[in-house]
């Protein structure tokens, strides 16, 4: 074997002892075959190199070095491929020193573990599995040298750069959320790439998911063409929520934003929330039917407080209950930025009832108030009375559903009798009966002050006297909305019980006399009372109308005609206008004669 050749060893004669040491290349060329061994104190490591030298005789040489300075794992596992550099703080010089040399100082090169292989955790380091079906030298580490200097990224990096690059090339983003889908392993959704630069996108119910939402995020974080983003009833939960306000922390171009029925959670509140004090441009957000509860109305608390751009905001479908009330009243009064407030078919009750309707009442901005189907009761709905009577700033209230009572119906009566701003209320699906809808009626009607336009009564019933005070409204307010529950031929309360049944299609008596009508359903009384009226001005004294009442020869209640007649007639300068009953006379000419053209009598208008 003189003729193989060999690498050279150097050895370094130690004048004490008169050993020879041997000094070993930091990057040997040759093969190198390592095992290990534990000595008996299990401290330091033995590793034999087998090295032949010129005359062909294998030499065997020790190098002890301690268990602190190996660079092996304790335990091994099949190699992932996967590179990791060394630490270039904590590697040693590449350059060894002639003093670390004289020191005897071993020098370890920089390594990178590229395999590793399994070893069952009852061996301790160094010993042999003789059982092992593994080879031994698969038992044994696999080490790489290499350089410590060596520039080098990760994937994500690498995967971020292109994204970059990708972005910057295609600026309405489609590439980019095609890149971001793959890396995410999902399916890129057709409609956003389709609509990605429209000023509106609307994925109601699409199933998106929280991945998705994440993706779509991303996309939307520097996009400045969309304002309105409608991602309703996609369950993206908190993870998607969270993703949404980290993308709107960012882009202050969406100026609406719609997450209802998402299942967000506390996890979705406290981002939201946070995004609020973050974000400029978002003006309306609607988080509706997202399971948020009393725990998470702190959260919403301290964001109405410090919102200073949000004018819109929806809460409804929530599971916010009194003690949510009690920390959301205070913020409502608070903030002086929100116009629009919906809490509707919440659980806000009692002491939260009456603290939200406080709130309200003492809020300077506000434009719009749901606060329907929350079971205030008359408690609240009372409190919320006496609060809009102070209330300079509110157009539209909402009070619907919410177990009001007749008692309720009479203060709210006499707020819109007195507040001059409110023109929109809401008060059906609730106990109103009969004289409470008569009372509302009766408050717009003879309010100098009321700016009432449109009245809710949905599923409130209604009598025929609501119907005569309808009609004088419309006189003075053509435009008045209205809307009601069924029509009773009498009213439904106790102080109705002796009142006669009036059906309103159906009249039968000639003269009916109401609280504050007198119907005529005879028109011949109209002939007669013109032979009272030589002016021809469609009045009457209030004893003349009598008079002609008993021309008609029919049967009638004399003193509760005059008791009648003489309070319409205070309203009316002392006299009795017959005009209304020639106009309805007309009316019901026209009727019968299908459309035909009629001589008509004018009078004078109301």
């Amino acid at each position: 074997m003189s003729g193989q050749e060999g690498p050279t060893l150097e050895f370094r004669e130690d004048s004490s002892t008169g050993t020879a040491t041997p000094k070993v290349d930091t990057q040997p060329s040759f093969l190198e075959s390592v095992t290990e061994e534990e000595d008996n104190s299990k401290t330091e490591k033995r590793v034999q190199i087998d090295i032949m030298d010129d005359s062909g005789r294998k030499s065997e040489m020790e190098d002890r070095r301690s268990v602190n300075s190996m660079r092996m794992p304790t335990h091994m596992t099949r190699a992932r491929l996967v590179r990791t550099p060394a630490n270039k703080d904590d590697a040693p010089e590449a350059h060894v020193s002639e003093e670390s040399e004289e020191q005897g100082e071993p020098h370890e090169p920089d390594v990178l573990i590229t395999e590793l292989k399994e070893q069952p955790p009852d061996l301790v380091e160094g010993d042999v599995d003789e059982e092992s079906d593994i080879e031994p030298e698969y038992q044994q580490v696999t080490v790489e040298t290499v350089d410590a200097d060596e520039d080098w990224d990760t994937d994500l990096e690498i995967e971020d750069e292109i994204m970059k690059e990708v972005r910057n090339h295609d600026p309405s983003g489609r590439s980019y959320y095609d890149k971001v889908c793959s890396r995410m392993g999902l399916v890129p959704v057709s409609y956003i790439k389709r609509h990605i630069t429209d000023n509106e996108i609307t994925m109601r119910f699409h199933g998106l998911g929280a991945s998705a939402a994440k993706a779509i995020a991303l996309v939307l974080r520097d996009n400045i063409t969309l304002e309105k983003l409608n991602l309703q009833g996609n369950w993206i939960e908190g993870d998607g929520g969270l993703a949404m306000a980290r993308m709107l922390e960012e882009n202050d171009y969406i100026t609406e934003m719609i997450l209802s029925d998402n299942k967000l959670g506390t996890l979705g509140a406290q981002c939201m929330c946070k995004m609020l004090s973050v974000n400029a441009g978002l003006r309306k957000l609607d988080l509706s039917g997202n399971n948020f509860d009393d725990k998470d109305a702190q959260i919403f608390a301290d964001a109405l407080e410090n919102a200073k751009y949000l004018k819109e905001l929806h809460l409804s479908r929530n599971m916010f209950g009194s003690e949510a009330g009690e920390i959301l009243g205070p913020a409502i009064s608070a903030n002086d930025i929100l116009e629009v407030l919906d809490l509707s078919w919440n659980r806000i009750r009692g002491k939260g009832a009456i603290s939200v309707a406080k709130g309200i009442g003492e809020n300077v901005r506000l434009k719009s108030c749901d606060v329907s189907w929350n079971g205030f009761g008359p408690e609240g709905g009372a409190a919320v009375a006496d609060a809009m009577i102070s209330n300079n700033s509110l157009v539209e209230l909402d009070v619907s559903g919410n177990r009001l009572t007749a008692d309720t119906a009479m203060k709210m009566a006499r707020m819109v009798a007195s507040n001059d701003n409110i023109k929109v209320l809401g008060i059906g699906n609730n106990i109103l009966t009969t004289a409470g809808a008569i009372a509302l009626a009766t408050a717009v009607n003879n309010g100098d002050s009321s700016e009432l336009e449109e009245l809710d009564l949905t599923d409130v019933p209604i009598e025929f006297e609501f119907l005569r005070i309808f009609e004088d409204i419309k006189t003075k307010k053509p435009n008045f909305k209205l809307t009601h529950g069924p029509v009773l031929s009498s009213g439904n309360t106790a102080d109705d019980l002796g009142k006669p049944a009036v059906h309103p299609y159906k009249k039968k008596e000639p003269v009916l006399i109401l609280d504050q009508h007198i119907v005529v359903n005879d028109m011949r009384l109209l002939d007669i009372l013109q032979k009272y009226d030589p002016d021809g001005a469609f009045q009457v004294t209030p004893e003349d109308f009598v008079r002609a009442v008993e021309d008609l020869a029919v049967p009638f209640n004399k003193p509760k005609l005059q008791e009648a007649v003489t309070r319409l007639a205070d309203t009316q300068e002392g006299r009795i206008y017959f005009g209304e009953f020639i106009k309805q006379q007309q009316d019901q000419i026209k009727k019968q004669s299908g459309g035909d053209d009629v001589q008509e009598t004018q009078g004078p208008t109301e």
